[in-house]
């Protein structure tokens, strides 16, 4: 049976395993690390089965603009990837998200994956972000945020990844 919960520090080991077989190399748990440390995680999720770690989520603040969270990074188990996990885990953050009344989310991914959680691609909305355009999705939360007309500024770890 698959849980849902918030990582411990007991956890960071079977974590970063996860984190590195799933991107096949380190730079997300090396991004997840230094947005800890640096306070910038608004909400992390861990998936669990009786085996250990099966997937992840983060959300980390933004510096700009105030309010907006970063999806990302997503990892889940190789052998688990298919099953649901991820969307349970994107759901669920997502859902935190708004219980927190976090303005928007933002997501740098597969336009066909993230629209299925609500994520607009390519929408009214005027967001100026470092990554392509193209894959620069807004999940909007607040009223007016899927008509901002705004610049994204990432925290400094993910320039450093």
């Amino acid at each position: 049976m698959l849980r849902l919960r918030t990582p411990t520090p007991d956890d960071d080991t079977p974590l970063s395993i996860l984190l590195v077989s799933a991107f096949g190399q380190p730079n997300e748990w090396s991004l997840v690390q230094k947005l800890r440390a640096g306070g910038q995680v608004a909400i992390e999720l861990l998936a669990e089965d009786d085996d250990g770690p099966v997937g992840h989520v983060c959300l980390s603040r933004l510096d700009a603009p105030e309010g907006w969270l970063a999806l990302g990074p997503v990892a889940v188990r190789t052998e688990d990837q298919g099953k649901g996990v991820g969307g349970d885990l994107i759901r669920t953050a997502l859902d935190r998200a708004r219980q927190a009344r976090a303005a928007a989310v933002v997501v740098v991914g597969d336009p066909r994956f993230y629209h299925r959680f609500g994520f607009v691609f390519e929408g009214p909305a005027q967001i100026h972000s470092p990554y392509p355009a193209e894959y620069t999705g807004l999940y909007p939360i607040a009223a007016g945020t899927a008509q901002a007309a705004v610049t994204l500024a990432y925290a400094a770890p993910f320039a450093e990844a």
